[in-house]
């Protein structure tokens, strides 16, 4: 459970918050001071706390600076009843978290808390890793030099303790190895019968790192450069594809020249940070989606009162003219547009509730296309073609994880078929053994053979790969993915047993099928 501090002098504030907070499951302490704050934070770790600006001992403000120079960087989120500009300008100057004026609504407060924590949560993640790093790196310098010491010593000790080693350890000459502990071995998965002699470096090295292998011995085999590590993808025994990194230098072995080179393996190191960065991803597009949906949900509301002036004075004007068509015309432009704000306005409101609820695949699917159409490529140089199984059951989720998902892949169909002479679309829905299938057709460009394995990796995307000729020949009007989409659809509908599989064809067009589990 989160632990949180509230720091005001005002009873009732304290009392409100403390509430709030703990009926979202979140563990709450309360100071009237600073003084009596200190105690609490010398012996509590708290994720986040809320601090008054104006305290009966010192000013919120200079408080801050205080917890910053004992080293407390936990996020600091300032309250008050000053709305004035400056104080808000030198609270982000001293890096408060955020700044919320008196009186506040329950479920602002409540966002910002939830930010708070997360940003918090990845500050900490992220020094852990910082801190594992350099351990790590710490423990491999001091390996290495311990190595390199014993090395010189004794032929022998040389022998025994490489066997034993941490990293694997290797010897090449003429671009095949003379030498490879067991480590090394045990890295690769093989026996040293299969390497000595046999292979080289670059032999299990993946077909991209090939070249780059041997480029950088060679480099290194004439003592050019310092002896500073390289990274390249091997594959195993088994065919499993691993992240190595090595250090290699010009060695004398038995009276001719030679490479020593250690190797580590820096698979899990890599996919930690690759964790870290999406851990980021997902908080920032969280708020940014927060922020849109207010923004979007504002606009609607403030549209609905002149919209009604308008059409209640066109019906009053029809009742006097009863034959002017241009009347008839109006209303039925406000009742459009009417439609299209109460759209806005429910998908708006689904997206924004995190919880699990019964959804209604054919309703979901019938208002992000709805939605779609203020898209005018979607609206007006599409066919479309929509075929939905009336019989399908709800499924249990999570309403955003779902529209946001299809919503993806439909937006990548779209995409597809920016350049094409056909543009047809086509989805449908139907029940196949015990899976709800929803099918997403498109007449685009198809997704060429060498690109179908890595079309779900994060930031894999064919609309940028050439950033400078994007820039210069594609209109602005056309689509420039992130390469997230698929990768954000597969992982949001993973957790409820559902599959992503598409065809494609080059030239011709691709379909993907949503597999969703029916529930029992």
């Amino acid at each position: 459970m989160q632990k949180i501090l509230v720091i005001d002098d005002d009873l009732d504030i304290r009392g409100t918050i403390k509430s709030l907070l703990e009926a979202n499951e979140y563990h709450v302490d309360t100071s009237t001071s600073a003084k009596e704050a200190d105690k609490k934070i010398r012996t509590t770790a708290y994720s986040t706390i809320l601090l008054d600006i104006f305290l009966p001992d010192i000013n919120g403000l200079d408080y801050i600076d205080e917890l910053r120079s004992k080293g407390i960087k936990v996020p600091v989120i300032i309250i008050t009843g000053d709305s004035n500009i400056s104080t808000a300008r030198q609270a982000i100057r001293q890096g408060v978290f955020d700044y919320m004026v008196k009186p506040f609504k329950s479920n602002q407060l409540l966002q910002v808390v939830q930010n708070a924590v997360m940003h918090n949560h990845l500050i900490e993640e992220r020094e852990s890793l910082e801190r594992q790093k350099q351990l790590y790196q710490a423990e491999l310098e001091h390996t290495v030099a311990r190595k390199v010491k014993e090395l010189r010593e004794s032929e022998q000790k040389y022998q025994d303790l490489v066997e034993q080693s941490l990293v694997g350890v290797y010897i090449l000459q003429k671009e095949k190895f003379k030498y490879v502990n067991h480590k090394f071995c045990e890295i690769l998965g093989l026996n040293p019968e299969d390497i000595i002699e046999k292979k080289g470096l670059s032999d299990f090295a993946t077909a991209e790192f090939n070249k780059i292998v041997k480029h950088n011995l060679e480099l290194r085999s004439k003592g050019n450069i310092p002896l500073n590590s390289f990274q390249f993808r091997a594959v195993t025994n088994d065919n499993k594809i691993l992240l190595l990194e090595t250090w290699v230098g010009p060695v004398l072995y038995k009276g001719s020249n030679a490479m020593e080179g250690i190797i580590i393996d820096i698979t899990e190191q890599y996919y930690a940070k690759v964790r870290e960065n999406k851990l980021e991803l997902e908080l920032l597009n969280e708020n940014k989606l927060a922020a849109i949906g207010q923004l979007a949900a504002g606009i609607a509301h403030n549209l609905n009162t002149p919209l009604s002036i308008i059409q209640g004075n066109a019906e009053l004007l029809q009742f006097k003219y009863s034959d002017a068509i241009e009347i008839e015309k109006i209303l039925k432009q406000t009742e459009n547009m009417s439609h299209l704000i109460n759209t806005i306005l429910v998908k708006n409101q689904r997206e924004q509730q995190n919880e699990i609820v019964d959804i209604d695949i054919n309703e979901l699917l019938t208002q992000e296309l709805e939605f779609l159409k203020a898209h005018m490529f979607f609206k007006h140089k599409i066919e479309k073609t929509y075929h939905f199984d009336d019989s399908l059951p709800r499924v249990e989720g999570i309403y955003s994880d779902f529209s946001q998902s299809i919503s993806s892949i439909i937006q990548n169909a779209i995409d597809a078929m920016y350049d094409t002479e056909k543009k047809e679309l086509s989805v449908s829905t139907t029940k196949e053994n015990g899976m709800i299938v929803i099918s997403i057709s498109d007449t685009g460009v198809g997704i060429p053979e060498k690109n179908r394995q890595r079309i779900f990796e994060p930031f894999f995307s064919t609309n940028h790969r050439d950033i400078q000729t994007i820039n210069k020949q594609t209109p602005s009007d056309h689509p420039k993915g992130t390469g997230l989409g698929l990768s954000v659809a597969l992982n949001l509908l993973s957790p409820y047993g559902a599959r992503i599989e598409f065809t494609s064809e080059v030239n011709k067009g691709t379909t993907f099928f949503i597999k969703i589990p029916i529930r029992k």
